[in-house]
């Protein structure tokens, strides 16, 4: 149905032609409050990309954006977070049917290294009780499996950075009509230790790939999702970050399966935008809505 947000967020001006808003909710149509805390540092592409993929014509989806106190940023962004997102300090004794927490560009640092730590697990105890379903998004997959059950990381020899081909392991809401193969972005320098997922009876495998590993883990009461990969990326996300990374002097190879031809001089192909909404309606409906449909 459309996008409540009590916060008009300066990204809705370029994707209120692509996006439903609403300025109030309509009480006699279905609802959900969704949480998502960014803690990437391009606040706006994440919160354009996350909008869009959470665009239901079934649903209204009252968002809210939610960042962590002890996060050290510079003035301007933290002007930013107190403008236009809410604090944890300030919503912590509220429920909320769906979180999602994103990524985060911390694989190089030892978890307890990271400033806001602390907080941060915080949170993820706070989910345990008030809210119905979360997703953690690449580095927050990692250290959310690692602190839920105990699911270990490992580093690989270079970036995983492109379009990978996945399959389903096992069928579950979370992927109802996906294709058996389908394509999703993938940007990490970690993975997950697969044999360790296997030994849980309160864990699912659900996707996985022969070239980049592990990319949905789900616990078997739907509370938890744990995606790998980044499904809400637009189409230019990838090429940003490699010519970010090119720029700054690294090593790096062009996103694999991403360009035509695979030449990153070509334009990029935009092949999982399907997949993407498929995925993030699904949650919505099947994990975080409460009633039926």
């Amino acid at each position: 149905m459309a996008i409540y947000l009590k916060k008009n967020l300066e990204v809705v001006k370029s994707i209120q032609n692509e996006v439903t808003f609403i300025s109030k909710l309509d009480n006699h149509k279905p609802v959900v409050k969704v949480g998502i805390l960014n803690l990437m540092p391009t606040l706006e592409d994440t919160e354009r990309q996350l909008i869009m993929a959470l665009d239901t014509k079934l649903l209204q989806v009252e968002l809210d954006f939610i960042y962590l106190d002890t996060k050290i940023v510079d003035e301007d962004k933290k002007a930013y977070y107190k403008k236009y997102y809410c604090s944890f300090s300030d919503i912590k004794d509220m429920d909320y049917d769906g979180i999602i927490v994103t990524g985060a560009p911390l694989e190089h640092i030892n978890y307890y290294d990271i400033d806001y730590i602390e907080e941060l697990k915080e949170f993820f105890k706070y989910t345990k009780e008030h809210v119905r379903s979360t997703i953690f998004l690449c580095w927050a997959s990692q250290f959310g499996l690692q602190y839920f059950y105990g699911i270990n990381r490992y580093q690989l020899k270079e970036k995983l950075s492109g379009l990978y081909e996945h399959y389903l392991v096992k069928k579950t809401d979370l992927v109802k009509g996906f294709n058996d193969y389908f394509l999703i972005p993938q940007s990490r320098y970690c993975s997950i230790i697969e044999g360790e997922i296997s030994k849980r009876d309160d864990l699912i495998l659900t996707s996985k790939s022969n070239e980049s590993g592990v990319y949905i883990v789900e616990s078997k009461d739907k509370k938890r999702v744990f995606l790998t990969g980044h499904a809400e990326y637009d189409l230019y996300t990838l090429d940003k970050e490699y010519k970010r990374d090119i720029n700054k002097g690294l090593k790096i190879n062009p996103p694999c399966n991403y360009y035509k031809d695979d030449n990153p001089n070509n334009e990029p192909i935009y092949s999982w935008h399907a997949t993407s909404t498929l995925l993030y309606h699904n949650w919505l409906y099947y994990y975080v809505y409460h009633d039926e449909i």
